[in-house]
């Protein structure tokens, strides 16, 4: 956990300077593209940790920037379970 600690918190981040790709998109997915494009490659737990989102709701705005293109979905070699989140 030491690694997620040292990372940006969202609270600290400025929404209004978001990648113009993302602009029309519901808040949620704005505010996971914005810690994404600070802190690079996420899992959903970790997204979990620096908002004060829910587990559904994360899941919603992935989908939607997935969708969008705006992020893939990287397989965690290490557990084939689990995904990590990352800006195309």
């Amino acid at each position: 956990m030491a690694a997620i600690e040292s990372k940006t918190n969202v609270s600290d981040l400025n929404l209004g300077e978001i990648d113009e790709r993302v602009t029309k998109l519901p808040k949620s997915a704005r505010e996971i593209f914005q810690l994404l494009q600070t802190n690079g490659a996420l899992k959903p737990r970790e997204i979990g940790l620096y908002t004060s989102l829910s587990h559904r709701t994360i899941r919603y705005g992935l989908k939607i920037l997935v969708d969008a293109g705006q992020i893939k979905r990287v397989p965690d070699l290490h557990d084939l379970r689990t995904h990590f989140y990352a800006i195309n």
